[in-house]
């Protein structure tokens, strides 16, 4: 599927030049963080094909980079989810003072480093021989992804800590990006899609919960922390409850399904 290969590359191409002059910084970040893990969501596809020292170094170059845009990522959607649970004006304050510094950083030190750093992938890419992705190495990706997804639901169950969360949330993720990429049926892609959805926001609520703890003198930081512990408990309970749907399948019979599903042999 050379195809596939050629799309990502252009998806990188894109990321680079929207990250070269925003003319929504805040769309920006999360536009860029989003498609540097459908890359990462690629490349597992693509091991395979192109070797696993190759994988490596990139995975590891587009991690880093989406690390630099963190910091303002988060910043942005505190405030958010903070104002959905009706957080006083003093804690928006204080939120909407750490967005200032998250952003001044962003824009004199990690804009420039991150497209520096995609610019140089961006070029590293368009060298490479992908020898495809080929079915067998696309089905291999499939396969790890949903192994180790089912390997931290496993995990989360037993010890349902916000690191272990967050692990499960990546698989998931990645699934649903390598579902998205081989043109899966709605259907089919959907529930691994609110699946997603659920845990991205049970990750925000942590987030947020580790702010509210730094400032838990404060009256309107623990009431705020209250609400979103609450909420974070009922996304738990939906992610979980999803999960125990999507991920019931063994790995061999997961990926028979997505080959007959989409046509992939």
């Amino acid at each position: 599927m050379k195809s596939l290969a050629a799309k990502e590359v252009a998806r990188l191409e894109r990321l680079t030049e929207g990250l070269a002059d925003p003319a929504d910084i805040d769309g920006t970040v999360h536009a860029t963080r989003k498609g540097i893990k459908r890359l990462r969501a690629f490349l597992r596809l693509a091991r395979r094909s192109i070797g696993t020292s190759t994988y490596r170094t990139e995975n590891g170059a587009l991690r880093d980079t989406a690390r630099l845009l963190a910091p303002a990522r988060d910043a942005y959607v505190l405030i958010d989810t903070a104002r959905v649970l009706d957080a006083s004006d003093l804690v928006l304050g204080v939120l909407d003072e750490d967005y200032a510094t998250a952003m001044a950083a962003l824009e004199s030190v990690f804009r420039l480093e991150a497209l520096h750093r995609l610019e140089a992938i961006a070029g590293r890419w368009r060298l490479l021989d992908w020898h495809g992705p080929d079915s067998r190495s696309i089905g291999a990706g499939l396969l790890r992804t949903y192994r180790r997804g089912l390997v931290d639901l496993e995990t989360v169950r037993a010890a349902p800590t916000a690191a272990a969360f967050h692990s499960w949330r990546r698989r998931v993720k990645y699934l649903r990006y390598q579902l998205e990429a081989l043109d899966a049926p709605n259907k089919f892609l959907g529930p691994y899609t609110l699946l997603g959805d659920d845990l991205g926001l049970e990750h925000d609520h942590t987030v947020l919960l580790g702010v509210c703890e730094l400032h838990a003198d404060d009256e309107g930081f623990a009431a705020l922390a209250l609400r979103s512990a609450e909420r974070r408990s009922q996304l738990r309970t939906s992610a979980l409850d999803r999960g125990a749907s999507l991920f019931s399948r063994e790995p061999e019979d997961f990926l028979r399904i997505v080959e007959e599903t989409i046509g992939l042999r």
